[in-house]
C-alpha cells in the first residue's frame, strides 16, 4: 500500500520557482517516492531524520512518518542552496 504525500507550503513555493521541465520531473519523483519512500538517501547531522532525493542538479528534502504512512515533502531546490 503506497504512502500518502503531504506537500508543505515551503515545498510548493519553491516548486513554483522551478523551470517547467524540472517541475514535471519533481512531481514524477513525488509519485515514485510515495510508492517507496525508502529509495532516497537518509541524511545525517543537522538534517537527521530527513531524506533526500536527487532530480538532476536539484534535491528534494522529505521526511517519512511510518505510523501514518505519510511522506512529508519539505523543500526542493538546487543542491548548492538546499543545505544552507
Amino acid at each position: 500500500m503506497p504512502y500518502k504525500a503531504a506537500l508543505t507550503r515551503n515545498f510548493l513555493r519553491q516548486l513554483k520557482k522551478l523551470p517547467k521541465n524540472v517541475k514535471n520531473r519533481v512531481l514524477k519523483a513525488v509519485d515514485e517516492l510515495i510508492r517507496n519512500p525508502f529509495l532516497g538517501v537518509r541524511l545525517r547531522g543537522e538534517l537527521r531524520g530527513k531524506w533526500r532525493w536527487r532530480v538532476g542538479k536539484y534535491r528534494m528534502i522529505y521526511r517519512i512518518d511510518r505510523t501514518s504512512k505519510l511522506v512529508v515533502f519539505l523543500d526542493v531546490g538546487l543542491r548548492k542552496k538546499i543545505y544552507e
